[in-house]
């Protein structure tokens, strides 16, 4: 859930790319995540989490064009929703999905980032990669079906089946025009 901000390296592998990935990226991952996670109350991890708002006060850059109404819209219905009754990320991610995704202008990564913040909140993690649009380009360099919701990470090449899921899909957006070069 970085910023997806493209590396402007080149490797020769997906090894070299997931290496690259965990030296570079994923201790970014989990210190964002770590955000989430400590938030006091669900209320306040549903705030932060809709408004996109990262640890040092600014927006995260996936929804920096995202009007503050749009925001706000999402954050009042999320907090309309019993956020807790979900068991599962897949349950969440679904309850976020149905719950924000006809405001116009959330789309498919705001509606994928929102749930992942929350997730952190609720201790709930991704099982599967979900697919939104970083997340295809990485999965059509590797010549795999990008048209799913959601793919397990053991569909993927070898290299990725050391990450977790939503390291995966970071590092199939981050470093989408590496991969159509390596593979």
């Amino acid at each position: 859930m970085s910023d997806c901000r493209s590396d402007s390296r080149s490797y020769d592998s997906n090894k070299a790319i997931v290496d690259v990935y965990l030296t570079d990226k994923a201790d970014g991952e989990d210190a964002y995540l770590r955000f989430y996670r400590i938030q006091r109350t669900l209320a306040a991890a549903v705030e932060k989490s809709a408004m996109a708002e990262l640890p040092s006060g600014k927006r995260f850059s996936h929804q920096r064009r995202i009007p503050r109404n749009t925001l706000l819209a999402a954050k009042k219905a999320l907090m309309s929703v019993d956020l807790r009754g979900c068991t599962t990320f897949d349950e969440l991610y679904n309850l976020v999905a149905a719950t924000i995704g006809a405001i116009r202008g959330i789309g498919e990564l705001t509606i994928y980032d929102t749930a992942h913040r929350l997730g952190a909140y609720l201790h709930l993690s991704p099982k599967f990669v979900y697919v939104h649009a970083g997340v295809r380009d990485g999965l059509r360099a590797l010549k795999i079906d990008h048209r799913r919701q959601k793919i397990a990470v053991s569909y993927l090449p070898t290299a990725f089946r050391q990450l977790r899921p939503e390291q995966v899909e970071d590092c199939l957006c981050i470093y989408k025009r590496q991969l159509r070069a390596a593979s």
